[in-house]
């Protein structure tokens, strides 16, 4: 038996450590010395701007170039939540999101290095900080000396592979009234009253959606706006969030078409969708509506593969809920060797 085959066991002693955003560093020795003692070559990359806080690339050899790549991310969102055990599942914070990938892929690559150690020789596990708030360190690891053709995410998928990561565009549609008595009709206009109707149109827009990338949706998270109760609103605006499954551009066209020029629109942060490969293996394939580290690694259009596999589900992730299911944590390893196998041969 492998050092990490025992994966609930693995698990439940990484979920120990508290390892939220900026501090990942107590985890991340834990698991570079776990790999180191079991054979493994370990590069430690620290930020430039905070050296405790480290990424980790683990290879058969040193100075290896690997193939392929199976990353996910040391860090979790807060607050920290210790481990507890139910008969069918483990609980805690970051059980899927993203401690488990993390096992589950450590138990992959020692396994395959057991059972076949030249294909494991093309193989690399990167292990990254900062992935739930800025990418910091995704951005970093492109320093990195590899070009590898694959590059494996593990996020909690429910075991299927995801089709297309959907892009996320923040938008804020800002309104401009004229301040007057709310008594008197021709006293002035209210930017609330523009803004709700342009909101109405914006929800009732049919926004793109296929079989294969499912629908692009928009959610209105935020209205601020108005001075009094007894004014016309001179300023009203609202924050919206697209998941977006054809382009930024597309999007912001569709939405300035809607829009008219009634308010001003503002995209102030976003990110494209990644359309994902289907692997060569039988598998369900299902869109995601949530973020990665994919579109900030630099060669991601000159792989020849993009995966993004997991146990779990997003759907309990950074809640108090959060937990993963033991059925899924021990089959999802078989899954990655399955794959590397398929890519690599």
């Amino acid at each position: 038996m492998g050092p990490f085959d025992d994966v609930e066991k693995l698990l439940i002693g990484y979920l120990q450590i508290d390892s939220t955003t900026g501090k990942e560093k107590e985890f991340a020795d834990r698991v570079a010395v776990d790999l180191e003692h079991a054979g493994w070559h370990v590069q430690r990359q620290p930020l430039d701007n905070n050296p405790d806080r480290f990424n980790v690339l683990a290879t058969t050899k040193p100075n290896a170039s690997p193939r392929l790549i199976l990353n996910t991310h040391f860090d979790t969102v807060p607050p920290f939540i210790g481990p507890t055990e139910k008969e069918d599942s483990i609980w805690g914070r970051g059980t899927n999101d993203a401690k488990g990938q993390m096992v589950v892929m450590m138990a992959a690559a020692d396994q395959l290095r057991r059972e076949d150690p030249s294909l494991a020789d093309q193989i690399g596990l990167l292990f990254v900080v900062g992935e739930e708030v800025d990418h910091v360190g995704m951005t970093k690891a492109n320093e990195f000396n590899v070009s590898p053709e694959y590059l494996i995410v593990g996020e909690p998928t429910e075991m299927k592979f995801a089709s297309i990561q959907k892009g996320a565009m923040k938008v804020k549609l800002k309104a401009r009234g004229v301040a007057g008595h709310s008594g008197y009709l021709t006293s002035g206009y209210s930017a609330v009253h523009i803004l709700v109707n342009v909101l109405k149109d914006v929800l009732d827009y049919k926004w793109p959606e296929s079989q294969k990338t499912g629908a692009t949706t928009v959610n209105i998270g935020k209205i601020e706006g108005g001075q009094a109760l007894n004014a016309w609103a001179e300023y009203a605006e609202a924050g919206l969030f697209f998941r977006v499954t054809t382009s930024i551009d597309d999007i912001t066209q569709k939405l300035e078409a809607i829009v008219k020029g009634r308010v001003e629109v503002d995209v102030w942060n976003f990110n494209e969708p990644v359309l994902l490969d289907e692997p060569p293996i039988k598998t369900e394939m299902d869109p995601v509506s949530f973020n990665t580290d994919l579109p900030f690694w630099h060669g991601l259009e000159k792989l020849k593969g993009r995966y993004l596999f997991g146990c779990g589900s997003i759907k309990n992730a950074h809640s108090k809920d959060e937990h993963m299911p033991r059925n899924e944590l021990k089959e999802c390893p078989s899954v990655l060797i399955k794959l590397m196998k398929e890519l690599l041969k």
